[in-house]
């Protein structure tokens, strides 16, 4: 702030206090002149102006520290301050929370976009290579007679490519995430089932039967086509890795209580490792069941993670290998 612009500013500040004070000294002049005649007035009105001058010039000097501080306050928080002056250091302390809070969405900010910029150069880099496979077969394709089986590698790759497209998508949409939320309340066994008999030929592929065990009056209070998204990847990920054509079982249970509904979802699959348990919802994270199946993203409980936080729900997962894992998604119960 330049010297012009701090006198200014000063000036506006006290001009209340110069009026009243010059309007003071004029009434008090005409009072003396009443009472007692007196009519010399250069005397008074020169140690009046001499007083205010003097109070000016403290006054501004103070102002002049304080706007330096003030100029000082926007590049760093860490000032020092007299802690006697209990204005200066309560408009600092509001200035350092200020810069507290500033510093911490920044830090939220950059490792958003960091690790949003992660998500998608993967991505990228996981449809590059689905479009040179389907490149590759189709060259293939042309020059031979067994179409059949590189058309059956295009339509994979293609999958992959939705698969990989709509996980952007819905990335994104998690920035719009309040505009894209409607709280109902709605039947969970109707979700459930909803989801269960989206995935039928998923089921059936794989060999596995699906039993869900939820009343009918449990109700939750969440976002149908989140809470949906939610519940198809849990289930989703339960069949992937169940044991191909050997008769495995999905049950979906609920238990409600005072405080929350617990829904679980307990599958008999190959299970997940100890090791990789605690990284489970990390980004781009398979683990050795992963590295085993080549769909396999590491973005699906990522997401689901994020959408639960969200949503103000919570999840859990435990497993044993070999035995199967179980999901746990909380509720509020109180709807």
């Amino acid at each position: 702030m330049s010297l012009n612009q701090v006198i200014r500013n000063f000036l506006k500040a006290k001009l209340g206090f110069i009026a009243a004070y010059c309007m003071n000294t004029i009434l008090l002049i005409i009072l003396i002149y009443l009472l007692s005649g007196y009519s010399k007035f250069i005397y008074p009105i020169t140690i009046s102006l001499f007083i205010l001058l003097v109070y000016l010039l403290f006054a501004a000097m103070k102002f002049w520290n304080f706007s330096r501080k003030l100029e000082d306050a926007k590049l760093s928080p860490n000032l020092e301050i007299d802690p006697l002056k209990v204005e200066d250091r309560l408009i600092f302390e509001v200035t350092n929370d200020i810069h507290a809070e500033y510093h911490t969405k920044l830090y939220k900010l950059n490792s958003t976009f960091k690790e949003r910029n992660a998500l998608f150069s993967q991505w990228i880099h996981n449809m590059k290579v689905s479009i040179a496979i389907i490149d590759l077969a189709y060259e293939k394709g042309a020059n031979q007679q067994q179409k059949l089986d590189y058309l059956e590698d295009i339509k994979e790759e293609n999958e992959k490519l939705k698969t990989n497209l709509e996980e952007s998508l819905n990335v994104l949409r998690l920035d719009e995430f309040s505009r894209d939320y409607i709280p109902e309340k709605l039947s969970l066994q109707r979700l459930v089932l909803d989801v269960v008999n989206a995935q039928k030929r998923d089921f059936i592929y794989q060999g596995v039967f699906p039993k869900v065990q939820i009343d009918e009056s449990i109700e939750v209070l969440t976002d149908s086509k989140w809470c949906k998204y939610i519940l198809k990847q849990i289930i989703s990920n339960a069949i992937k890795y169940s044991p191909h054509q050997v008769q495995k079982t999905i049950i979906i249970t609920a238990l409600q209580t005072e405080q929350s509904v617990e829904l679980e979802i307990q599958d008999e699959g190959i299970g997940i490792a100890a090791s990789d348990l605690p990284r489970v919802f990390d980004p781009f994270f398979t683990g050795e069941n992963g590295r085993k199946n080549e769909s396999a993203t590491g973005i699906g409980l990522y997401m689901v993670k994020t959408i639960v936080k969200s949503l103000g729900h919570q999840i859990s997962i435990t497993s044993i290998e070999e035995k199967g894992t179980k999901v746990r998604l909380s509720f509020l119960s109180k709807v």
